[in-house]
């Protein structure tokens, strides 16, 4: 899954796919499977966008979707008004971050019949790092992930089409998600499949060097994902992630 954030503030490319000509965008995401745009940033401390301020954004990009032939484009919000509304217009998935809390969320992904992202995350991307101890991390969030995945299907959406997702970076310490990451077979047995989205996170920092500086740490941890049979990387460099995957293949 590559990231295309259509933000002015996400953490790591804010602001840079803006004037990209479509040749470009192109380029960058035609070797990935899925293409998950987010027109509202969740880094630590963003402020929330309103439905109208999230739609337009969306109405802007719409014309773009014919560009990526092939793709499975995946929408990265937590608004059912704005999921909907993608889904009429060329999206065919759903990356939710508040872990589909929200009824109509469920109800939207049973009527198109789509995959649909369920995150773990404490709060919202405002508060969430206020509170990142756990009793138990792995317990506490499969818990949480079981039950939303449960009223999925209670609301009609087929077991293929649910996908969880730990939350690395959403309400957890530094520790905490090299614990998921070590856990992650654990995450693996609980019979869905699992997205990681680690790509260039803060708890990858060494040094305290900034996003640009992280694609060896992302890429260590993608390649133990992969030889851990995770279902979706949510990275930012496709091309690189790409040569993994060949490599894993070969060794397997």
């Amino acid at each position: 899954m590559g990231i295309l954030n259509m933000t002015p503030d996400s953490f790591y490319d804010g602001g840079y796919h803006y004037d990209k000509s479509p040749n470009e965008l192109i380029s960058k995401f035609n070797k990935c499977d899925i293409i998950d745009i987010g027109f509202e940033s969740s880094r630590p401390g963003a402020f929330p966008l309103t439905i109208e301020e999230e739609l337009a954004r969306l109405k802007s990009f719409i014309p773009y979707t014919k560009i990526f032939k092939n793709k499975i484009l995946s929408l990265d919000t937590y608004k059912p008004e704005v999921a909907e509304y993608a889904l009429l217009n060329g999206f065919s998935m759903i990356n939710d971050i508040s872990g589909a809390k929200k009824k109509q969320m469920l109800s939207i992904a049973s009527k198109f019949n789509i995959p649909i992202v369920i995150m773990h995350m404490r709060g919202t991307p405002l508060d969430m790092q206020d509170n990142t101890n756990y009793n138990n991390i792995f317990k506490d969030i499969s818990s949480f992930l079981l039950n939303q995945a449960e009223k999925a299907l209670e609301e009609g959406i087929k077991k293929e089409n649910i996908i969880l997702d730990p939350g690395i970076g959403f309400g957890k310490s530094i520790d905490g998600n090299f614990q998921i990451i070590k856990d992650i077979k654990l995450y693996k047995d609980l019979g869905y499949k699992i997205l990681i989205g680690h790509s260039r996170k803060s708890f990858l920092s060494q040094e305290n060097d900034l996003p640009k500086d992280r694609l060896a740490a992302t890429l260590a941890i993608s390649a133990y994902l992969l030889m851990n049979n995770v279902d979706i990387l949510r990275v930012h460099d496709i091309h690189d992630t790409n040569i993994l995957k060949e490599i894993n293949k070969k060794l397997n």
